[in-house]
């Protein structure tokens, strides 16, 4: 039977490395899913909102349909996900903090 030898010190770092791309993967994916959810929910909920609005009452009294408010509300933060989903947001927001970060910020604080 064969023992496979234990990884050298200069091999921590790739796997630390790897381990880490596929969490950021992972996370990819979760946001991807949620943000397919969040779509489905916003479409049947904000419809079913609408046929409310038009089998009771239909009046505007000059102002926007109430159904619109909970639309661009909620519309404004589903972008958001998909953004965050689909786009392109900023990587420095999911970038584990460094040492040199941690230094720099502990110098701007020690100036006050």
């Amino acid at each position: 039977m064969a023992i496979a030898a234990p990884p050298e010190q200069g091999q921590l770092p790739g796997l630390e490395a790897q381990d880490e791309l596929r969490a950021q993967a992972i996370a990819s994916l979760k946001r991807k899913r949620k943000f397919a959810q969040d779509s489905v929910a916003y479409v049947a909920v904000n419809g079913l909102l609408w046929v409310i609005w038009l089998i009771t009452d239909r009046s505007t009294n000059g102002s926007i349909p109430w159904p619109a408010w909970v639309s661009l509300v909620w519309g404004f933060f589903l972008a958001l996900d998909a953004w965050r989903a689909y786009g392109r947001w900023p990587a420095s927001l999911n970038a584990p903090i460094t040492e040199t970060e941690i230094e720099h910020e502990l110098e701007r604080t020690r100036r006050r």
